[in-house]
């Protein structure tokens, strides 16, 4: 998972206009799984209004060779040149449940358990008849999310505004997330849409960081975990190896 910021109003129209070009450079490469171009939401969580200079790219690579590859690429390395800054992280599936648009094809890891440090990813399609009772509750979502212990970093991310929402959390451990997940307003709201089958698709997704590079408001918001440092080799090598 990549999150790039722009500034400046020509740096972030450009950034916007990545998450179409990203599409004809990453579809279709062998090298690739499952890749979504992503806009971002205001805020911790699910937010309807959208952070304009703010995109996210999350990929699902063949092995972690290509993806180390990708970041030494000419494509890469545009983005990353015009961000005011960018944070990426590389990580391993640990389980998953549901789809993403189909997609539930993960290969999965053992946990390495001198790493306790868990990424979630929460993504789910709303069915429109069900819009206003999601949105709703929202806002009681992310005010419990605010500060929550154990709770590292958290994005809110989307592909089509209100209607495809998903969140990015980092967490320092599985019970953290899971305290949060299921003993919270946000597991209860969750459920809720659940039961009267609000959702049209939605997934969850665990994985374990094993490499981290860049910055996030002016820190490696890993730095402090253990999690190895990637350095971005600035070459210009083809985009897929």
């Amino acid at each position: 998972m990549s999150f790039f910021r722009f500034e400046g109003v020509i740096n972030k129209t450009w950034g916007f206009a990545q998450l179409l070009n990203s599409r004809f450079i990453l579809n279709g490469k062998k090298n690739i799984d499952f890749f979504k171009p992503l806009g971002t939401g205001s805020g911790l969580g699910y937010r309807a209004w959208p952070k304009f200079g703010v995109i996210g790219l999350f990929i699902v690579w063949k092995n972690k060779e290509d993806a180390v590859a990708f970041t030494e690429s000419s494509y890469f390395n545009s983005l990353v040149s015009k961000s005011e800054e960018q944070y990426t992280v590389l990580m391993q599936p640990l389980s998953s449940r549901g789809t993403w648009s189909g997609f539930n094809d993960w290969k999965l890891s053992e946990s390495n358990s001198s790493n306790s440090v868990i990424c979630a990813l929460t993504r789910a399609t709303i069915k429109r008849r069900f819009l206003l009772d999601f949105w709703r509750m929202v806002p009681e979502i992310s005010k419990k999310q605010f500060n929550f212990p154990g709770l590292i970093f958290s994005q809110g991310v989307g592909e089509v505004p209100l209607l495809e929402q998903a969140t990015f959390t980092i967490w320092e451990s599985k019970q953290s997330m899971e305290e949060f997940a299921f003993q919270t307003f946000h597991g209860k709201a969750i459920e809720k849409v659940r039961k009267v089958n609000g959702f049209k698709e939605q997934m969850f997704t665990r994985f374990q960081p094993i490499m981290a590079f860049g910055t996030w408001e002016g820190k490696n918001i890993l730095e402090n975990y253990s999690i190895p440092t990637y350095q971005i080799e600035q070459v210009n090598v083809p985009v897929f190896i």
